[in-house]
């Protein structure tokens, strides 16, 4: 056993466990990206073998489109309304579980089931809950003796984002709820009960103590959610399509429609390089922001 071995078999063993997670990596992750962009420069339909180098032609067509503008709205409509909701639900319903006691098991099982189901089982659930003739929010609103309330909400332009983020919330809530948890189960449970015998409310308590010392747990949450709501497309493309029009097309729908409806895979590629830009930009800009105000609070 040589000199030079003993004194980097650590780093050998370390690199020997690291070096398959990097191998995955790059095959199902970075290779794609870089055919991505090497097919963003370039005409090719997805089926001929021939196809010539465009240069950025893609990406300025992309951004002209009369729709890359109605887009970006929805998807920056989306990461307004949803992401806060989404994490306001996801908060206060944890920190009501997790005073619950035995039924805290029942109730995380409750919550998360929608989340091992496949978007594309949502999407047909949610589209059945909608549907204004035979739905169940139909017969409810029957029932209720409010007729006049029934409409086609999937198939308005003014209710179809509202529709669609309710349905993405539904779907998520539990899996964010699991990390809200988990940053819950690390507060001391004295903070609490001091708290109380100062006769601070749950109010008080919530903004002044359990936001703080969850900071992480929001910054994970908030950054992943934003991420997420960035890159859907199964349940938006099976509930809606996109439509009515370009009423709840969002960005990854579009990648599908130039992909496979136009044929235009160097726009699709084009448009997925952008998508891929913005969601890194955003992602990273919320971590730092987030990171700071951590910092400061401690």
């Amino acid at each position: 056993m040589t000199r030079w071995y003993v004194r980097h078999r650590m780093t050998i063993a370390g690199a020997a466990f690291v070096l398959p997670a990097l191998a995955v990596i790059a095959l199902f992750f970075l290779y794609p990206a870089i055919q991505s962009f090497r097919l963003s420069v370039t005409d090719w339909n997805g089926i001929s073998p021939d196809y010539r180098f465009v240069g950025l032609d893609n990406f300025r067509e992309v951004i002209e489109a009369p729709q890359f503008k109605r887009m970006l709205s929805n998807t920056l409509f989306l990461i307004v309304l949803y992401v806060p909701v989404l994490n306001a639900i996801a908060l206060l319903l944890a920190v009501v579980i997790y005073d619950v006691g035995r039924l805290a098991n029942f109730y995380k099982v409750v919550l998360y089931l929608p989340n091992i189901l496949s978007m594309v089982v949502v999407g047909v659930i949610w589209k059945v809950i909608y549907n204004p003739v035979f739905g169940p929010l139909a017969y409810l609103f029957e029932k209720l003796g409010k007729p006049d309330w029934v409409q086609d909400w999937i198939g308005q332009t003014a209710t179809v984002m509202p529709a669609l983020s309710l349905s993405i919330v539904w779907y998520a809530v539990g899996f964010y709820l699991l990390i809200y948890l988990g940053g819950l189960s690390t507060v001391p449970k004295e903070i609490y009960e001091s708290a109380e015998m100062d006769g601070v409310g749950w109010r008080r308590q919530l903004l002044s103590l359990t936001l703080p010392m969850i900071a992480q747990s929001v910054t994970i949450n908030v950054v992943l959610s934003i991420i997420g709501i960035l890159t859907i497309f199964d349940l938006p493309f099976i509930l809606t399509g996109g439509g009515p029009g370009f009423a709840s097309q969002t960005m990854a729908i579009s990648v599908y429609i130039y992909a496979f409806k136009s044929m235009q895979q160097g726009h699709a590629m084009a448009l997925a390089v952008i998508l891929t830009v913005i969601t890194m930009i955003v992602a990273l800009a919320l971590l730092t922001a987030l990171r700071r105000k951590e910092v400061t609070d401690e």
